[in-house]
């Protein structure tokens, strides 16, 4: 039934069913302006969900800074003076910003190699 429907229609008349999709698609496109989506998170979320209200309960509990990590590739060894002098300059140029709280890196994280002890 399909086959003879396109067959009949689309097939013996290509150029005005063309036209009337060029037609159908402009008159959709021309109101495209008109349309608005709000997808902020407030919006996708149910306002009596279990799962929102536990979040925010958690994060109003917990403070949860924004944070940045910064990948390095040494020049030389990673536990390199040379390379431990850099990440240390690296560090204290950040932290001399002034929206920076903390910098946290192998230079200065205690415990990065402790001496080997038997268990």
């Amino acid at each position: 039934m399909f086959y003879r429907f396109y067959d009949r229609l689309v097939l013996e008349y290509p150029r005005t069913v063309l036209f009337l999709v060029f037609l159908a698609v402009g008159l959709i496109g021309s109101q495209a302006i008109k349309l608005e989506i709000d997808a902020s998170s407030e919006t996708l979320l149910l306002k009596d969900d279990k799962d929102l209200a536990f979040s925010r309960e958690v994060n109003a509990r917990y403070y949860n800074p924004d944070f940045l990590v910064i990948a390095y590739k040494p020049k030389w060894d990673l536990l390199d003076d040379r390379t431990l002098k850099t990440l240390r300059e690296l560090g204290r140029e950040l932290t001399a910003l002034e929206r920076v709280e903390s910098v946290l890196s192998i230079a200065n994280v205690p415990l990065l190699q402790s001496p080997p002890k038997p268990l």
